[in-house]
């Protein structure tokens, strides 16, 4: 699987406003209903709130991987999002988070959300590469592009 398969263009969020880790996910999650993959943001919400109380998903160096698994859903989903101001998401390091990505699997499919994860982390183990997608334009197609060909690499 690669990430070009599960984000889309119009699943990329320049510049997210949320200044919490709730209205994050909110936001992310209305994303994916604005792009027409899910009907409803509430379960989103909830699934991944119920996986943050188990420990944050900040995983420091400004990143954040909030994940869960949906009942109902027939395909694994992703948002990428940028936060210029940066968001206090309870992070490993304590740090603020300026970079999101959102991954949802049906309950189903543990090995695909597995690969998904480890794809996402492989691609921002990189310094350089976190340090380019941050000063990248407010454009969501050169993001998506660039995380895309980021992913090609490996």
């Amino acid at each position: 699987m690669r990430l070009g398969e599960i984000l889309k263009e119009s699943t990329v969020i320049c510049d997210i406003k949320g200044g919490t880790k709730k209205k994050v996910v909110a936001l992310l999650a209305s994303r994916l209903k604005t792009a027409g993959l899910i009907n409803d943001i509430d379960p989103v919400v909830r699934v991944v709130m119920e996986r943050e109380s188990l420990g944050s998903t900040g995983i420091g160096d400004g990143v954040a991987i909030p994940h869960g698994k949906l009942g109902g859903s027939g395909q694994i989903m992703c948002v990428f999002a940028r936060s210029r101001k940066g968001v206090d998401f309870d992070a490993v390091d304590g740090k603020p988070v300026h970079i999101f990505f959102l991954v949802l699997a049906p309950e189903d499919s543990a090995s695909l959300h597995l690969m998904a994860l480890s794809r996402i982390s492989r691609i921002l183990r990189d310094p350089s590469f976190r340090r380019r997608l941050l000063e990248m334009p407010d454009d969501a197609r050169v993001l998506y592009q660039s995380i895309v060909e980021e992913d090609e690499k490996y």
